[in-house]
């Protein structure tokens, strides 16, 4: 298996994506709200690059709720704004989710070329490498996979970098990895049993601390504790279901 992982949106290369799954991670916090916003009901997250495409697009789906953040923080007339805690059962279950965040959507949308697009966290990721193996088993048409760390305003971020890293290290040893890859991997194998430190000592993390949200750090770094795949289909993210 054949994996490629991308450092940023922004990254100045984009590989062939038609025959590969991507991964995208947007740990803090794009991807971790994404798969609680899915487990606690939402019917689907429709991604957007900026706040008037998610104010028009809002106007073709009555009831729908505006989500999303612009220097972390929530945006002016949103309903929700991008922690994983805002998007509770009772707000969101039974309705659509138009999002819009600073880099996640953007990594999504920069990804829709590749016929399966999947968001990973640490919160889901025994969930997506058991969905991972059981798609490769198919021997369906896929070459491999790319791994798109959202990052932070097109910059290296280092918890979508452990996350990546935690993906390679649970898939096994018989795969290829790009330098980045064999970086990520090594990094989260020095770094897993304090990630939630790393993560909080972090540039990232520094900052949602300094905006109050350091419980949304402790949650985002917490593995394994929702059985959630969100795949994109025609354009919304939906639970991946029929595995």
């Amino acid at each position: 298996m054949q994996i490629e992982v991308l450092p940023s949106t922004g990254s100045p290369r984009i590989p062939y994506l038609e025959d590969r799954l991507v991964i995208v991670i947007d740990v803090l916090r794009a991807t971790s709200t994404i798969v609680t916003a899915l487990a606690n009901g939402c019917q689907a997250i429709i991604p957007v690059l900026t706040s008037e495409e998610a104010i028009e697009k809002r106007l073709t789906l009555p009831g729908s709720l505006l989500g999303g953040e612009r220097d972390s923080l929530i945006i002016e007339g949103f309903d929700l704004g991008n922690s994983p805690f805002d998007y509770a059962p009772e707000k969101v279950g039974g309705r659509r989710v138009i999002l819009t965040t600073s880099n996640g959507t953007r990594a999504i949308r920069d990804s829709i070329a590749a016929p399966m697009i999947w968001m990973a966290s640490f919160i889901n990721m025994h969930s997506i490498v058991l969905a991972i193996h059981r798609e490769f088993e198919k021997g369906n048409r896929l070459k491999g996979i790319v791994v798109f760390c959202a990052g932070t305003e097109e910059r290296f971020d280092l918890p979508d970098t452990l996350c990546a890293g935690m993906l390679i290290d649970s898939l096994g040893s018989k795969i290829l990895l790009n330098d980045l890859g064999e970086a990520a991997r090594m990094l989260y194998r020095s770094s897993e049993d304090h990630l939630t430190d790393r993560i909080r000592n972090s540039v990232h993390g520094k900052k949602l601390i300094s905006l109050g949200f350091e419980r949304d750090i402790e949650y985002c770094s917490t593995p394994n504790i929702l059985p959630i795949v969100p795949v994109v289909q025609e354009g919304e993210i939906v639970w991946l279901t029929g595995e």
